[in-house]
């Protein structure tokens, strides 16, 4: 946190002088006086989609419905389509009266010609009409792939619900967009999260196929913000080679895996069965033997590798595989990363310090799942989201978003992770909130450090990479952080974003 006078030229810090009560900034010989504001290191959004977020900031939202009804209601206000396609994202049965999957049904009845296809809130299950289960000749007969479901009724025809890798029998009958509208994605997505004092995003599992537009929109667009890519791991090592991009926006520094799936549809891989689904106990996406594949590939490109892991038992095969593969003296990756680690055995936890594994969380993911982990995980929820158990064992950890799954809003993050105790009133998940000192390096050094970059401080002869807040964090009431907003974003020595 810093006030007084900052000069920057050419995207870099080139003097600076403190001064309480006032942050005057030059940039390039432009004065830009911003009152009593406060300048921290940029913010960084450890876990991202990128196009997917501007995406959804287009198409239909159904986050806020609360019946499938509701999501209907919204389908038929929108004129958005993903080639012929009705196309959404958003919905959530967790937040609906009835909170069963819903069905192909009463899709069938306001859509019965047209294909349906309605991303769940998590991004790992799919809602679908009986026109689009034809499409991709899903049926009675379809078997199900591995680590995927197809819900089925009780005479075994489906239900139009498709969890984890089931949906990839859909992804090859979607129209894919245009080359314009993609850049629309990107324009509107980067604004918004530079509005939000986002100056440098982890975009997580990119097709390489993008990577091509992603290199010609930086080298035309005028608001730019950096960008640290994981490519689909398993994308690449079926192509076997790694695309080349030459943006100094631009730089692909890992690849991105999945073991398991999402804990709202039941995919994250537990040790012991759902407590409100005796009968099921999640997904395992990807074998030993394929993550070894992997730590392989990625060393052997000077890459790192994230991978998702929400259940205890899907972090507990991550764990032991990866300690196997560092006793037989195989050279590692360049980094390891767990995104999520939402459940944790407790004898799980001093095990990540020791091999050198970084933690990705998303905090505002315990303010939105916290009611429907309670139902999921019984009493197993005394061992999960535990932030502060990391820092106490000395793992770094790296704040994000996962946004379009969730806002990506910084603010709404460090408050969840100072303030998570105002929401878990029964103390059912543990005392794991951390102080605001720890919460702001995990959305600034750490996400930087982790990747082997140089942490950006406010300093001369640093990258000018800013977020510029009405409030000095260290200083107001906890309860108070989530009234902050952002004054100005700063990346590279260029405004992209101001609001005086």
């Amino acid at each position: 946190m810093f006030q007084g006078k900052i000069e920057i030229q050419n995207g870099i810090i080139t003097d600076i002088v403190k001064e309480k009560g006032n942050l005057h900034l030059i940039l390039d010989g432009k004065p830009l006086d911003l009152g009593n504001s406060f300048a921290y290191p940029g913010f960084v959004d450890s876990h991202l989609h990128l196009l997917g977020g501007g995406e959804l900031l287009f198409m239909p939202d159904l986050s806020k419905a609360r019946s499938a009804k509701e999501c209907v209601n919204i389908l038929r206000n929108s004129n958005f389509k993903r080639g012929d396609w009705i196309f959404a994202r958003g919905w959530n049965q967790e937040f609906w009266d009835n909170k069963s999957f819903p069905d192909k049904k009463i899709l069938d009845i306001h859509f019965p010609n047209t294909p349906v296809c309605l991303i769940r809130q998590d991004g790992h299950c799919l809602w679908l009409n009986s026109s689009a289960l034809k499409i991709c000749n899903i049926n009675e007969n379809t078997s199900e792939p591995n680590g995927g479901k197809i819900v089925k009724d009780a005479n075994g025809y489906p239900t139009g619900i498709l969890i984890d890798e089931a949906i990839e029998l859909v992804r090859p009958f979607l129209n894919d967009y245009s080359e314009n509208l993609y850049f629309k994605f990107l324009d509107k997505g980067i604004e918004h999260l530079a509005s939000m004092g986002i100056t440098t995003v982890h975009d997580m599992d990119v097709d390489p196929k993008y990577t091509q537009i992603y290199e010609k929109y930086f080298n035309q667009a005028e608001t730019k913000i950096n960008v640290r890519i994981f490519l689909s791991g398993k994308t690449v090592i079926d192509n076997g080679k790694i695309p080349e991009i030459k943006n100094k926006y631009l730089q692909i520094v890992g690849l991105k895996f999945y073991m398991d799936g999402a804990l709202g549809s039941y995919g994250a891989l537990l040790w012991e069965p759902y407590s409100d689904s005796p009968f099921s106990n999640g997904l395992q996406l990807m074998t030993k033997e394929y993550l070894i594949q992997s730590f392989h590939f990625a060393t052997k490109n000077n890459l790192g590798i994230a991978i998702h892991s929400i259940g205890d038992k899907s972090t507990t095969i991550i764990l032991d595989t990866y300690e196997s593969y560092l006793n037989q003296g195989f050279q590692k990756p360049k980094f390891l990363r767990i995104e999520h680690c939402q459940i944790v055995k407790p004898s799980d936890l001093p095990r990540f310090k020791k091999l050198g594994i970084i933690v990705s969380v998303q905090p505002s993911h315990f303010i939105s799942d916290y009611k429907m982990a309670i139902s999921r995980l019984g009493n197993r929820t005394k061992f999960s989201y535990p932030w502060k158990s990391f820092l106490n064992f000395g793992v770094f950890i790296c704040s994000g978003s996962d946004f379009p799954v969730e806002s990506p809003n910084p603010i709404y993050g460090l408050a969840a992770l100072v303030n998570r105790t105002n929401f878990d009133v029964q103390n059912l998940f543990g005392e794991e909130s951390i102080s605001i000192e720890y919460a702001i390096k995990t959305y600034t050094t750490f996400p930087r450090i982790t990747l082997g970059e140089e942490d950006i401080k406010l300093k001369k002869g640093a990258e000018a990479t800013l977020t510029i807040l009405n409030k000095n964090l260290l200083e107001i009431p906890n309860e108070e952080i989530i009234e902050t907003k952002v004054i100005a974003t700063i990346t590279k020595g260029q405004l992209i974003h101001i609001d005086m």
